[in-house]
């Protein structure tokens, strides 16, 4: 790190490329997962919207306790670099499993075995997580480098998710027969055929998305140094007293709305876009462009809200931003079977701009949240605070996807079938005021967030006049 907590160009950039193993793993498991089991494995909607809500509230448990246990680690590498070593192998591993076909045939059966397997994967996902959104946040103590580290992350976030979106169901479309394709399309065989070549597909397509989330946990490992190991003290863990205090901080009370809407907004968008192309578009060849429209705007506005951070503050970028994303959303409930491509595709990169904001701010905010507890408490818990931002989005993104698979369950959807209208009218629905329900969370939470571009100056000369009277 340079002087006056300015990150050299290496550091931004490997910390950028830690959060490929995050955005890969999750971008493919929102988009894909949902829909594998319903039309490939044959699961009810229901049935696998439960495989989501069990693991996702499991999920949310383990995530402050490791935040906690990291917060407290002590080894000769450091607090948080010992997790990624732990958890390189089975984030690979349990990743290619969740996407095999198990010899079961119950509906019962098969969402044990899945909610099992899917369990397994998002802990080992904990473990690298946690501590990773930890040591991001402590890399830095300066206003602006903070949001420049964070457009470091959010540019591999939208490269690794744009591939992670599109290139593994194109992988798994293309072991069905062009041949098998064409007696389709002419009505000599239906979409079920193609469900046995499906299911090598996905298979091989998570071997390989597997075998790439093992590698970096070991580059990060081996590449980024540790700040504030000192300050990690050696206490009883006591989850909950830890959870009440930490709700006393106003600041992180209104950053979980922002963050929580803005994540679970994007997961229901991520995890039902397919059945929108699919079933209400009929365009599901259509999607790999559709993401490439979304992520290429969200990039190229990356440095727009950096710019607008320095200028007018974290706050009011976030609000302009959420804003932005909410008008957009609103547009696809206009969107018809009939439209020519291009106006799905405009649609998709004015999304994209709010999109990119709803992905870059939270994160941008949080190490001033974290700022604003050390005054608060005299501790760094970059840890447990990481835990417990991501119990809380977890605990709604599982609700989000389980009413999810409930709408598509009570409109009568059938996988691999020509859908009812309501069934393409519940679809067509859901897409638009789902997320926008979440971003409206949001935006509440940035309109109430007491931490102005003023107030983290007033924060910093704080703690840097208790670091000279401490020194």
């Amino acid at each position: 790190m340079k002087p006056n907590g300015k990150l050299t160009f290496k550091t931004k950039s490997v910390m950028g490329m830690g959060e490929i193993p995050n955005v890969m793993a999750y971008s493919v498991m929102s988009i894909l997962f949902l829909f594998f089991l319903t039309d490939i494995v044959g699961i009810l909607p229901a049935f696998a919207g439960i495989v989501f809500m069990i693991g996702r509230v499991w999920d949310a448990f383990t995530d402050p306790t490791i935040g906690m246990i990291s917060d407290r680690t002590r080894t000769r590498w450091g607090r948080r670099r010992p997790f990624f070593i732990i958890a390189a192998v089975p984030l690979g591993l349990f990743f290619f499993l969740m996407f095999n076909i198990f010899p079961v045939e119950s509906q019962f059966s098969k969402t044990a075995v899945y909610t099992v397997v899917h369990i397994l994967f998002i802990t080992s996902v904990t473990l690298y997580a946690i501590p990773y959104l930890s040591l991001l946040a402590e890399l830095t103590d300066d206003y602006a480098e903070r949001t420049s580290i964070m457009n470091y992350r959010m540019f591999f976030t939208f490269v690794f998710g744009l591939s992670a979106a599109v290139l593994p169901k194109m992988f798994a479309d293309s072991f069905v027969p062009d041949e098998l394709r064409r007696a389709v399309k002419q009505g000599f065989e239906t979409s079920d055929a193609f469900i046995p070549y499906l299911q090598e597909g996905y298979m091989m397509a998570a071997l390989i998305v597997g075998l790439v989330i093992m590698v970096f946990p070991f580059i990060v490992f081996f590449t980024i140094k540790e700040r504030y190991q000192e300050r990690a003290p050696r206490e009883k863990l006591q989850l909950f007293k830890q959870f009440a205090n930490m709700f006393r901080n106003k600041s992180f009370r209104t950053l979980i709305f922002i963050y929580v809407g803005s994540y679970a907004g994007i997961n229901v968008i991520e995890g039902f876009v397919i059945y929108y192309m699919k079933y209400w578009i009929g365009r599901e060849d259509q999607m790999p462009i559709l993401f490439v429209s979304v992520v290429i705007s969200s990039v190229v506005t990356l440095p727009l809200w950096s710019i607008m951070s320095r200028k007018y503050g974290k706050k009011k970028t976030a609000i302009f931003g959420l804003l932005f994303w909410g008008v957009t959303q609103m547009l696809w409930i206009f969107i018809t079977p009939t439209m020519p491509d291009f106006i799905i595709y405009a649609v998709g990169a004015l999304v994209g701009i709010g999109y990119g904001s709803a992905h870059t701010m939270p994160w941008a905010m949080f190490p001033d949240v974290l700022d604003q507890d050390e005054i608060m408490t005299g501790e760094r818990r970059e840890g447990v605070y990481s835990g417990v931002m991501t119990f809380l989005m977890k605990i709604s993104n599982s609700i989000a996807v389980f009413s999810i698979g409930m709408t598509l369950q009570l409109t009568g959807y059938v996988a691999n079938a020509v859908q009812t209208p309501k069934a393409l009218q519940g679809i067509r629905f859901t897409m638009a005021l789902a997320p926008l329900a979440f971003v409206l969370i949001g935006l509440a939470g940035a309109f109430l967030f007491p931490i102005t571009k003023e107030r983290y100056s007033e924060i910093r000369r704080e703690l840097e006049n208790r670091n000279a009277v401490n020194a």
